[in-house]
């Protein structure tokens, strides 16, 4: 240990720098308060032994200054003090001393003492050192999370869609730098819509790992490889073989019990033939004419539970003006923070037809702002996704 000594007695401070230097510490020794304040500043002493009674500056002030100088490291202050009232013990210790010595000291106690400040000091010392390197690691991970949430992000739609028959917006709102939600919006051949969303059980990096991969699979690679690509629609595979596909894949590999739902919607946007598969997540809303059209399917489980499931495609004819909203269950789950009550279907149904005449980009960004209103101060507590697609006519 470096250790700092102020002492006005020179036997007493001679004493001290004998045994201290027999027993393998570094010592520096000064004769009042203020000159041991000056190398205190120099930096690099693990303990300070101090008199309490010395010119210039008592060692009570002394150890008030410790205190409150920015020390990089924990200081270990032992007084030594021919004082033995307890109110000048109780002075002591609020002035930060971590022990205290009676004059005359005994050899033996002393020693003892600094051992136990050792102790305190190198546990101190092991405690900083162990903080320095979770910090590095908690960097590390929150640059390898940055850099994921970018890749995550680049797989996102680029843009709005809008062409004359066709318009279409999304929103993606994760809780966590990384969210478990997936969006797609393609338009193929200048002429086929694809859009989906897809919502992982669960959140953070395994949640959004398995979002990402369900993303990949569906991309619309340029060679053929990709899921969406058939004899269904068009060029499309319909819904349910590309669910059903999708879900064969997941039940394949190992998700650590983790499942997704998702609804999947195609539409040729030259004739408005549309249809729509459902694997256990919220129905999708159609709005006609400023009504919700009640739509009825059963259904599928969500994807990674039985390998043999069963997603039927519900076919749709739309009408120009139809609006087709998608959107995962955060929207519904979504709980006011008064009374617990969910936002809820009913409610979601009365704000996007209360939406009618909103454009796309600007609907989607009002919708979540409505949530974040129910939501108030504690904010969401799962990813926010929704997709609008409003068919214009042939």
């Amino acid at each position: 240990m470096r250790i700092l000594i102020a002492e006005d007695e020179r036997i007493t401070r001679a004493t001290l720098v004998r045994h201290l230097e027999g027993w393998g510490h570094s010592v520096t020794a000064t004769e009042n308060g203020e000159k041991a304040w000056e190398h205190f500043k120099a930096g690099g002493f693990d303990i300070v032994v101090t008199d309490w009674e010395m010119p210039l500056l008592s060692g009570l002030e002394l150890v008030k200054r410790i205190r409150e100088s920015a020390a990089a490291t924990y200081v270990y202050v032992l007084m030594l003090t021919s004082r033995s009232d307890k109110s000048d013990i109780v002075s002591g210790i609020e002035a930060g001393a971590d022990d205290f010595v009676s004059k005359p000291f005994d050899r033996e106690e002393l020693r003892v003492r600094l051992l136990a400040g050792e102790r305190i000091v190198r546990l101190e010392r092991a405690l900083n050192q162990q903080n320095a390197e979770l910090r590095n690691a908690n960097g590390r991970i929150h640059d390898g999370l940055r850099s994921a949430a970018r890749v995550q992000r680049a797989m996102l739609p680029r843009k709005a869609i809008e062409n004359p028959r066709v318009r279409a917006a999304w929103t993606y709102v994760p809780t966590d730098e990384l969210g478990g939600d997936a969006i797609g919006l393609e338009l193929i051949g200048d002429r086929y819509l694809i859009a989906y969303v897809i919502d992982v059980s669960g959140h953070g990096v395994p949640a959004a790992l398995l979002s990402v991969t369900a993303m990949h699979a569906l991309a619309p690679a340029a060679e053929g490889a990709s899921l969406l690509l058939g004899d269904g629609l068009g060029p499309l595979q319909s819904p349910a073989r590309i669910v059903t596909e999708l879900n064969r894949r997941f039940c394949a590999s190992d998700n650590d019990g983790r499942f997704l739902t998702m609804v999947l919607f195609a539409l040729d946007t030259h004739s408005g033939r549309a249809s729509f598969v459902r694997a256990g997540h919220p129905f999708p809303v159609l709005v006609r004419a400023r009504v919700p059209v009640p739509l009825s399917d059963d259904g599928g489980l969500p994807l990674g539970i039985v390998d043999a499931g069963d997603y039927p495609d519900v076919a749709l004819k739309l009408q120009p003006g139809d609006r087709f909203f998608l959107y995962s269950d955060g929207f519904l789950e979504q709980a006011r923070p008064s009374d617990g009550q969910e936002f809820g279907e009913e409610r979601l149904r009365s704000l996007l037809v209360s939406l009618a005449d909103t454009p796309g980009p600007q609907l989607v960004t009002r919708s979540i702002d409505a949530l974040a209103e129910w939501a108030g101060e504690k904010g969401f507590v799962d990813d926010m996704s929704l997709v609008v697609i409003e068919w214009a006519g042939p």
